[in-house]
Formats: C-alpha cells, sequence, structure tokens
C-alpha cells in the first residue's frame, strides 16, 4: 500500500499534522511519498489514482483531495457543514444564499446582526468570515458573487471541542478553543451521532457550550481532511485511509475495525 501525503512547509499551521500523519503511515510499514501541491495538477499521483486505486492512498488538505478526486475521474463528496438531520442540535438560525446577497446586505446596513459567511461548496475560495461591517467584505472582495455561501447566526461559546467519529463510534474528544474545563453534554453528542443520517466512516463533529451552559453542534467536518487533536497516529491514519476508500467508491477493507 502506498501513501501519498502532502508536504508542508515550514511555518504553515497544517506542516506538524501532515509530517505527523506522514510518519504515522510509515509506522504501519506504508510505502509514503511525499509530495508538492503543484505536482499533483501535474499528474505525478496519476497512475496510482488511475491505475492502482486500491493500493493508493492520498492525504493533505482539503484542496489537495478534491483536486485529487478529479484526477482520479470520482465525484466530489457533499460537504457536511450542518446536515438537517442534525438541527435539533444546531440551536441557531443558518441558512443559503450566495455572497453577493449576503454583500448587499452587509453594504446596504440591512444586516442588522452579524453572520458568519463561509463557501458552501468549495471551501478554498475563502475562510469562513464574520461579516458585521463593510470592512469585513474586504478578504472575500475578489470571489464571484455568485459563489453559494453558508450564512449563520453568530452564537459566542465560551469552549470549543471536536469528536473524532470512526465507524459510528465516537472514539476521540479534543478541546481546540477557549476554556479546556468545560466540557459538552456527553448525551448530547451521542444523541447526535445517533441521528445522523448517512455519517461517514470517518468525520470530526465540532461542539461548543455557550455562556448559559449548552450544548452546540459548531459544524461536521469530513475524515479526509481532519485536523488531529491528537488521535493516536495509527488511529488517524486508519481513519483518512477508510474515509478515503469510501469517497473514491473502493471496497471497505476494513481498517479500524475494533478500535
Amino acid at each position: 500500500m502506498r501513501a501519498y501525503v502532502q508536504q508542508g512547509q515550514k511555518g504553515d499551521p497544517n506542516y506538524l499534522n501532515l509530517e505527523e500523519t506522514a510518519y504515522s503511515f510509515w509506522e504501519r510499514g506504508y510505502e509514503v511519498m511525499r509530495f508538492e501541491y503543484p505536482e499533483l495538477d501535474q499528474g505525478v499521483l496519476d497512475r496510482g489514482l488511475l491505475s492502482f486505486p486500491d493500493e493508493t492512498i492520498v492525504s493533505g488538505g482539503v484542496g489537495t483531495i478534491l483536486e485529487a478526486l478529479e484526477r482520479a475521474n470520482r465525484p466530489q463528496p457533499e460537504m457536511l457543514d450542518l446536515p438537517d438531520c442534525l438541527k435539533p442540535w444546531i440551536g441557531r438560525d443558518y441558512w443559503t444564499s450566495t455572497l453577493a446577497e449576503v454583500r448587499q446586505k452587509v453594504e446596504s446596513k440591512h444586516n442588522t446582526k452579524p453572520t458568519h459567511v463561509k463557501p458552501l461548496f468549495d471551501h478554498k475560495r475563502f475562510k469562513g468570515t464574520v461579516f458585521t461591517e463593510f470592512r469585513d467584505l474586504i478578504p472575500s472582495a475578489a470571489v464571484d458573487g455568485e459563489t453559494p455561501v453558508l450564512v449563520q447566526e453568530v452564537v459566542e461559546f465560551v469552549s470549543e471541542w471536536r469528536a473524532y467519529i470512526f465507524r459510528g463510534r465516537i472514539i476521540h474528544v479534543a478541546h481546540y478553543m477557549e476554556d479546556p474545563i468545560i466540557f459538552p453534554d456527553p448525551a448530547k453528542m451521542q444523541a447526535a451521532l445517533d441521528a445522523f443520517e448517512n455519517c461517514p466512516v470517518a468525520c470530526g463533529m465540532d461542539w461548543g457550550i455557550t455562556a448559559e451552559g449548552e450544548t452546540l453542534l459548531v459544524e461536521v467536518n469530513d475524515g479526509y481532511a481532519l485536523g488531529n487533536y491528537g488521535v493516536r497516529g495509527y488511529i488517524y491514519t486508519a481513519m483518512i485511509e477508510a474515509r478515503w476508500r469510501e469517497i473514491m467508491g473502493l471496497e471497505d477493507n476494513g481498517i479500524g475495525v475494533g478500535i
């Protein structure tokens, strides 16, 4: 089995995560090949993607994985974000729109309260941003106004955690922002997981706790490019492998069963 792991650049927030991922694949006995992002577009991975897909794994950032799937002639996975089946745990208003519509409301000052805006499909277009006033539009000024976006009411969280989901189970929970001793409600996390229709084989469910103590779903992140907040290397790379095979339409090889 060959694992192609993207080569990060020192100073990049994802650099250490990619290095540890490459090491964990190597430790598991996989042949590890590092590649720079431009090499993907140059076809360096094409032989593995097209001729030996059952023996090839690709690990990298969101944009890298989506481009790898395109080069492999596979469909893009649906963006998870805030699945409708999890609405009871979201606890805030959210809707789809276009960047132009959001801009118009901000520019005309009809945007009466802050909203969080992120691309609905292509998360490479711009980073999710809170829009309150005109200056907040500047970072995405070059993005096409017809770009579909997910808009959410802004909720202040006093603590945020990520639950790692693998094969239908919560296998790790990690703190990543604000107060580390305020923990999300375990019963709500499990109930949401039980209600998660078409849950991928590996993903992350981010949870926030409000000042009133309410546990709400922040968002769902797909397992194909999930930052690692303390998951053991074997389990983390098994999650990457299982989800990669799932989105490639390959047979489940059972990696990680029994963890």
